[in-house]
């Protein structure tokens, strides 16, 4: 006893498994978010290169605020703090690049929560850079990578934040 099951065609099977690529194409705004958060991957990068290169800056600083306090210190304290900011440079510039990676890839496939998420880091970012502006220890060169990194947060943001996108990211949640 045979039983025949029925069959679906071949191009109707094809159409499933990429149905969920082809629904909606990323709309030019989206593109330039991607391309603007991908920018601000490098931007993050260039701030790393940039701590690294000035970790002796860094570290006269730290001998400084170090010599201003009440208590005495030695060459070993300046060395451990020397580490700490070097091991929390690398991290933070990793998560950095990291992080614009991810919600460069999140947005540009649609997904509204990394929007939102990509909002509060840009925030973070604003609330980072008017910090530094106000604490007068970041160098002119620390400030000007910030300066970027904050523009592109924002220019991609007014992007993602567009009709076109709104459409995409409208789209691309309701699967």
């Amino acid at each position: 006893m045979s039983t025949d099951y029925p069959s679906f065609p071949e191009e109707s099977a094809r159409a499933d498994q990429a149905g969920h690529n082809t629904s909606m194409g990323q709309p030019p705004s989206i593109k330039t978010a991607v391309l603007l958060m991908r920018v601000g991957a490098a931007i993050s990068a260039l701030s790393l290169v940039v701590t690294l290169l000035m970790l002796d800056t860094f570290k006269d600083l730290a001998r400084a605020q170090l010599e201003a306090g009440t208590g005495t210190f030695t060459q070993a304290d300046v060395d451990a703090l020397y580490q700490v900011v070097l091991i929390a440079a690398i991290a933070a510039g990793v998560i950095g690049i990291a992080l614009w990676l991810w919600m460069a890839s999140a947005n540009g496939k649609g997904k509204k929560w990394a929007r939102i998420v990509a909002t509060v880091f840009a925030a973070i970012n604003v609330l980072s850079f008017v910090y530094a502006l106000t604490t007068d220890t970041s160098p002119t060169l620390s400030l000007l990578v910030g300066a970027a990194s904050v523009l592109v947060g924002i220019a991609a943001l007014v992007f993602m934040y567009r009709s076109d996108a709104t459409q995409f990211y409208n789209a691309n949640s309701a699967r």
